[in-house]
């Protein structure tokens, strides 16, 4: 199994020292890190890692969803890439490199959903394209393996289906691997915040540390949350600014970074 991290970001991965310190003692055939950047900015320890063409990109654009093709493209030039995961630059890891590998199934992907009902009236339209029970709204950080990967950056019919949609990042990769009749082969949390691969803090979420309003983005988190979060199902987690350093560099946390799969 060999993993692409693949970071989209503004200029700088908030926490990159937390993921120089996830790779450390990796073997490097195991896994692969790709950066699609807005703005040029050197990075410490990432910078190799910078695609040599990057796209302008705006927010709720499908400029968006071009830009993540070109950093799943990048990683399937490796015929050994199993899984690509999508990151932002707000992104920390709340599982060992070992722990991911162990959870990610090959024949899997990842994908954290909404209520389909949600993507209308906005999505009525789509229906010209493709049935209705097909479009499907998800979190834009989701993991996939090679053969959807493979299959979302070489049949990109789904840019014309959401060309006029708000947030089409959101619906583009899931929609088009739910019409191709895939739904078996993905693994769905529905709207979960630590359930999901990667945990968000929205306030709708039925969730311990749950968000006053809107999505918390995180510049501290307090020793009983970050307990709480290693130990849950999430591999990642987003919305973590520069400032959660001083929150992050501890034995609990760095500890967690290296620790071992669990037996099954």
């Amino acid at each position: 199994m060999k993993i692409a991290f693949c970071f989209l970001i503004y200029d700088q991965i908030n926490l990159e020292e937390i993921w120089s310190r996830f790779f450390k003692g990796v073997d490097p055939a195991r896994y692969s890190v790709h950066v699609h950047y807005k703005t040029q900015k050197p990075l410490k320890y990432f910078e190799a890692a910078k695609l040599p063409v990057c796209i302008d990109t705006k927010w709720g654009d499908l400029s968006l969803v071009r830009a993540q093709n070109l950093l799943l493209a990048a990683a399937l030039k490796d015929p050994a890439t199993t899984h690509c995961i999508l990151l932002s630059n707000s992104c920390i890891p709340f599982k060992s490199f070992e722990q991911v590998a162990a959870h990610l199934d090959p024949a899997r992907s990842y994908f954290n959903i909404g209520d389909p009902e949600r993507c209308f009236p906005r999505c009525l339209f789509v229906t010209q394209f493709v049935e209705r029970r097909f479009i499907q709204k998800a979190s834009q950080w989701c993991i996939l393996n090679r053969r959807h990967a493979t299959l979302v950056t070489e049949s990109t019919d789904y840019l014309t289906w959401f060309a006029a949609c708000n947030a089409p990042d959101e619906h583009c990769y899931i929609t088009k691997l739910f019409a191709e009749r895939l739904r078996d082969e993905l693994v769905l949390t529905k709207n979960a915040a630590e359930d999901a691969t990667t945990f968000t803090n929205w306030a709708d979420m039925n969730y311990k540390f749950r968000s006053a309003a809107g999505l918390k983005t995180y510049e501290t988190i307090s020793q009983e949350e970050l307990v709480h979060l290693l130990q849950s199902p999430c591999l990642f987690g987003r919305k973590f600014q520069r400032e959660a350093v001083r929150s992050l560099i501890n034995p609990t946390y760095l500890g967690a970074l290296q620790r071992a799969p669990e037996s099954k």
